[in-house]
């Protein structure tokens, strides 16, 4: 069953991830108080409106109720973030997420509701500077203390066996798989030899991480 999702707010933050479950397959409702931030993400999502996100009697109009999920992107706005997050919980929807910029503005989101708050612009911050300090392609945090990161195959591990090279032992990491010509291979076998150009998706603590 696809799933159908609402994002309240167009700025760059809420169009990037209207887009994006767009691109996943999900039904996604935009809406915006802007005419032109609208109609630029009309195009890409299943519907595009203009309303006054923190206005009850409007979001009523529009079916929230039977969404799956809602993402509020006002995180600038606090007030209007609020209201709408409160406005959408008491419609039903049962997970909704919000956007802030500072910890006090998660506190009040989480005490009006909000399932989940995000801080994009400072975990985009983190992610970059964890990889070009890790010289890792990509990062994803799992937890405070654990990631998955993308690392390019080094010249010393050409030519050799993932059972050689012994990651979990020699590195305390899980090799969780390796991508070869944009191909992923997601079950790799120990006997797999690591070419020039293959990138390792590893698995572990983000010291032992770091090391590598």
């Amino acid at each position: 069953m696809i799933k159908s999702y609402a994002v309240l707010g167009l700025g760059s933050f809420g169009t990037s991830v209207a887009r994006t479950l767009m691109e996943m397959g999900m039904e996604v409702l935009a809406a915006d108080r802007r005419k032109d931030l609208v109609a630029a993400v009309a195009p890409d999502v299943t519907y595009a409106v203009q309303v006054d996100v923190t206005n009850e009697k409007a979001l009523c109009s529009i079916g929230l109720e039977r969404m799956d999920g809602a993402i509020i992107a006002i995180g600038e706005n606090l007030e209007a973030s609020v209201m709408a997050t409160i406005l959408v919980k008491e419609m039903g929807v049962p997970f909704v997420v919000a956007k802030a910029e500072t910890e006090m503005q998660k506190n009040i989101l989480e005490k009006v509701g909000a399932d989940k708050v995000v801080f994009p612009e400072k975990e985009m911050g983190i992610r970059l500077g964890r990889n070009i300090a890790g010289n890792f392609l990509d990062n994803f945090n799992l937890s405070p203390e654990v990631s998955m990161v993308e690392i390019p195959v080094k010249e010393e591990w050409i030519g050799k066996t993932l059972k050689e090279l012994d990651f979990r032992n020699r590195y305390h990491l899980n090799i969780v798989a390796f991508r070869r010509f944009e191909e992923l291979d997601s079950f790799p076998h120990p006997d797999d030899i690591l070419q020039e150009g293959d990138i390792i998706l590893a698995m572990g603590n983000n010291k032992d991480l770091s090391r590598v």
